[in-house]
């Protein structure tokens, strides 16, 4: 008796623990572009999480700014990068085949101190080079007069093709 009482039990366990499906979303939102980030049928394509790969290069890029390391900057970027700056309007295009505008940014910089909240890279479904990661960070700088400046960043880099493309910064100070 005590056998079949625990072949039922052991069965009732195999059956209870059965594959169950689970409904995953993979992707959701909305890409308002109008570059081509379109399906066939007229809706956006959505988000989706993007290349770790890619990941690796903005945050590379991020480490190199935050240890004044212009020269890997350089490296990790394409020729030209789209800089939109989180304390002042517009757009800059970066001559990043050269040194010269991040160690103009950074002249008088002694030591950049970062402390990162999170890290998420996203890319549009079907893509397969093109990655966006956002972080969200403060950064406290100490410049060689002693001086400190300091604020809270949300920044977004594009990665395309395995380099920086863009940055977008949006600012606010921490007092």
């Amino acid at each position: 008796m005590k056998k079949i009482f625990s072949l039922i039990l052991f069965s009732a366990i195999l059956i209870g623990c059965g594959s169950q499906s689970m409904n995953v979303q993979n992707s959701g939102g909305v890409w308002h572009l109008n570059d081509g980030v379109f399906n066939a049928n007229g809706t956006s394509k959505k988000a989706i999480i993007g290349s770790e790969k890619d990941l690796e290069v903005a945050m590379e890029l991020f480490d190199a700014y935050t240890n004044l390391n212009s020269q890997r900057m350089v490296e990790l970027s394409a020729d030209v990068v789209k800089f939109h700056p989180g304390d002042m309007a517009g757009i800059v295009d970066v001559d990043a085949t050269n040194t010269a505008f991040i160690d103009q940014i950074q002249s008088t910089f002694k030591s950049i101190d970062r402390t990162v909240y999170n890290v998420t890279p996203i890319a549009v479904e079907g893509s397969e080079n093109y990655t966006v990661v956002e972080i969200n960070y403060s950064q406290v700088i100490t410049h060689k007069d002693g001086s400190t400046s300091s604020g809270h960043y949300f920044e977004r880099i594009h990665v395309e093709n395995e380099k920086v493309v863009r940055i977008v910064q949006w600012m606010r100070p921490m007092e």
